[in-house]
C-alpha cells in the first residue's frame, strides 16, 4: 500500500511540473488568447529613492490654441534650431528650440487635421477638407507676424496668407506626407497610398485599400528606407512596395479582424512602423505586435497587445504602453515579456533616458521606470495637458513636446 501511495505522489509531482512546463509560455507573449496577468507586474507601492533624476522645465512658450474639435493628435517638427508646429486653427509657429522664442508665426486659416511636415523648402498640413496644403519656408518667414503679447491664447488678428501649393485630395490626409527624390508621399484616411509629382500633381503611383466600416482614421506614417515604402493599414496588414513603381514587395495580415461586430474588430494602424537589425515592429489596436523579417514580410513573432502608441528599442528590449495602460518591456528577438507595470491613468508613448524609461499620464504626471527591471523610480506631477498620443522629440537627455492646449514645452532629465 505504501509502494502504491508513492507512485501517486510521484505522479502529481510529474503532472504539476508537465502544468507548469506546458504553460510557461502564457507569460511570454507567445499566446494569442492570453491576457496579461496581473502576477508578473512589477508595480511597486513607492517609489525607490535611490535614483537621482531631476528633471526641470527649461522653457514653457504658449505657442498656439491647440487641439479642437475631432482633429487628432497634430505631430511638431524640429528642424536644426526651430521647433515647427501648427494648430487646428491653421496657425503655423517656428520656436527657437535654445530659448522657446517665437521666432515667426503666420494665420493660414485653414481647419487643420494632419500635423506638419517640413520637407527641404517646404512646409505642409493636411485639412478637414481634404487638401494638401503647401508654404515655402521662405515665403513663411519674410511675411509672417510677430507676436506682441507673451500668451497666444486670445491671439485672433492675423491675416491670410496664400499658400503656394494646393492639392485636392480624395480624402483627408492620415498623417504627414513625405518626400522621395522631389516627390510626395501620401498616406489618406481611406488607406490609400499615392506617389505625386507636387509640380505636376500627376500621379506616379497608387495603392488602394479597401474601406472598412466603422473604423477611424488610422494616423501611422508610412516608413521609407532601402529603396522600399511600408505601409500598416486598418485592415490589420502591414505590405512593402518597390518606391520607385510601386510593385508590391510583400503583403502580411498581421493582426486578423475578428470579433462580435465591427466596433470590436477593429484593427486601426495607429502607431509608427520600427524597423531594427533586419527586423519590422508593428502593432494594431486591437490586434498584435508582431516582428517580421524586413524583405520577405514573414513573421517571426507576434504577442497579443494592443497599440496605438509609438514604441522604442533599447538594446535587446521593445518598449511600448499598451491600450490597456500597460508599460510593458518585450525581448526584441522572441516577443516574450520581460516586465510590464500597469498604471491607472491614461498614457503616452515611452521615451528612454539613459537607463530610465519615461513616460506621461495625459494629465501631466510624469513616471521613470528602471529598464532592466520595470521598477518605479521617479514621479511627478507637472500639471501639463497631454494628449494621449503625444510624440516626443527626444536628444540625448532633451525632450521637446507640445500639449494639448498649443504649450510647446522643452524638458531636460538629468541623472
Amino acid at each position: 500500500m505504501t509502494k502504491y501511495k508513492l507512485n501517486i505522489i510521484v505522479l502529481c509531482l510529474i503532472l504539476s511540473s508537465c502544468s507548469n512546463f506546458l504553460t510557461w509560455h502564457l507569460d511570454k507573449g507567445i499566446h494569442k488568447n492570453s491576457p496579461l496577468q496581473a502576477n508578473s507586474t512589477v508595480e511597486s507601492a513607492t517609489t525607490k529613492k535611490n535614483y537621482n533624476i531631476s528633471p526641470e522645465e527649461i522653457w514653457s512658450t504658449s505657442t498656439n490654441k491647440g487641439l479642437h474639435g475631432n482633429t487628432g493628435y497634430l505631430r511638431i517638427y524640429k528642424k536644426n534650431n526651430l521647433i515647427y508646429s501648427v494648430d487646428s486653427y491653421g496657425l503655423v509657429s517656428a520656436v527657437s528650440s535654445a530659448s522657446g522664442d517665437i521666432v515667426w508665426q503666420i494665420a493660414t486659416n485653414y481647419d487643420v487635421s494632419s500635423g506638419i511636415s517640413v520637407l527641404s523648402d517646404k512646409i505642409c498640413f493636411g485639412t478637414t477638407d481634404a487638401k494638401l496644403i503647401c508654404f515655402d519656408t521662405e515665403t513663411l518667414s519674410l511675411n509672417s507676424h510677430y507676436p506682441l503679447i507673451s500668451s497666444m491664447k486670445n491671439l485672433t488678428t492675423f491675416s491670410k496668407s496664400s499658400p503656394d501649393l494646393e492639392i485636392e485630395l480624395l480624402s483627408e490626409l492620415a498623417s504627414p506626407i513625405l518626400s522621395i527624390n522631389n516627390l510626395f508621399l501620401l498616406k489618406l484616411d481611406n488607406d490609400d497610398l499615392y506617389l505625386i509629382d507636387p509640380s505636376s500633381q500627376d500621379v506616379i503611383w497608387k495603392s488602394q485599400s479597401q474601406n472598412i466600416p466603422l473604423r477611424t482614421k488610422g494616423a501611422s506614417m508610412p516608413l521609407v528606407q532601402n529603396n522600399t515604402v511600408y505601409i500598416a493599414r486598418d485592415n490589420g496588414s502591414l505590405s512593402a512596395y518597390d518606391q520607385t513603381n510601386g510593385t508590391l514587395k510583400w503583403l502580411t495580415i498581421i493582426s486578423s479582424r475578428s470579433g462580435r461586430n465591427d466596433l470590436e474588430s477593429q484593427r486601426d494602424a495607429e502607431m509608427n512602423i520600427l524597423v531594427s537589425n533586419n527586423r519590422l515592429f508593428y502593432g494594431h489596436f486591437q490586434g498584435d505586435i508582431t516582428s517580421l523579417d524586413l524583405n520577405s514580410g514573414d513573421i517571426v513573432w507576434s504577442s497579443p497587445l494592443s497599440f496605438v502608441n509609438n514604441i522604442s528599442i533599447h538594446g535587446s528590449s521593445i518598449l511600448g504602453s499598451t491600450t490597456s495602460n500597460v508599460l510593458v518591456s518585450l525581448d526584441k528577438a522572441s516577443g516574450f515579456t520581460i516586465w510590464k507595470n500597469e498604471l491607472n491613468k491614461d498614457i503616452t508613448e515611452p521615451f528612454i533616458i539613459d537607463r530610465i524609461v519615461m513616460i506621461f499620464s495625459t494629465d501631466g504626471t510624469l513616471f521613470g521606470y528602471d529598464i532592466e527591471s520595470g521598477e518605479r523610480v521617479y514621479e511627478k506631477e507637472y500639471g501639463y495637458n497631454i494628449h494621449p498620443k503625444t510624440e516626443f522629440i527626444v536628444e540625448k537627455n532633451n525632450i521637446y513636446f507640445q500639449t494639448s492646449d498649443g504649450e510647446t514645452i522643452h524638458l531636460r532629465v538629468n541623472l
